[in-house]
């Protein structure tokens, strides 16, 4: 389950949006100077995610995670895909429907049921990072609901399976459409996606 991830500069962002991919991008004002570096994203944070609303694709800041019905103070940060094909209702079907955006990232991270003991003594868990190797950043599926939003995942591909049974639903470019505004069936199979795997150092 995906927890961390690392959201590129706004300057990264719109030069890969608007002049690489070529979108009808909207960047409100209020956003420059909040994200105008790289920055490293985790629940409850705030983060940029691209969405289409009232006949315009644009940047939006949301902050990451649903508020948990079931405990407070915590969030739920990632949402199954399949979840929405299940005939039992759940708090995301209205989000999955209606409400999808692509969350940018320069790379993500998956820990590993897997452990080490590191030169203190302690046993920690194996870290890895993912990144694209096809483009210069990783989309990401989310869906939001106000002020907040979600990561979606499905189930992981050869390359990150070796670490976590789930992974991020990864998007390449000529896919977004598809994510926004069809339906997106097709997408849950992430197996001909290319990621790189990078194991992160011992401590």
């Amino acid at each position: 389950m995906c927890s961390h991830f690392a959201m590129p500069s706004l300057k990264e962002i719109k030069t890969y949006l608007t002049t690489d991919l070529k979108l009808p991008l909207i960047v409100p004002k209020n956003i420059e100077d909040k994200f105008s570096a790289a920055t490293q994203i985790y629940p409850k944070s705030s983060s940029l995610v691209m969405l289409y609303s009232n006949n315009e694709l644009k940047l939006v800041e949301k902050k990451w995670g649903y508020p948990s019905p079931f405990q407070k103070n915590r969030v739920l940060y990632n949402a199954r895909v399949e979840r929405f094909y299940e005939e039992k209702p759940s708090m995301w079907d209205n989000s999955f429907a209606r409400q999808r955006c692509i969350i940018l990232a320069s790379e993500f991270w998956e820990s590993s049921q897997q452990t080490y003991l590191a030169s203190n003594n302690q046993t920690y868990h194996e870290h890895s990072s993912f990144t694209a190797i096809e483009e210069p950043m990783t989309l990401i599926a989310g869906i939001y609901q106000g002020n907040d939003f979600s990561m979606v995942t499905t189930v992981a591909n050869n390359t990150v399976l070796p670490v976590h049974e789930r992974m991020p639903l990864v998007l390449k470019p000529s896919e977004l459409r598809r994510w926004l505004f069809q339906n997106f069936t097709s997408l849950l199979d992430r197996s001909e996606y290319n990621l790189a795997r990078h194991q992160l150092p011992h401590r």
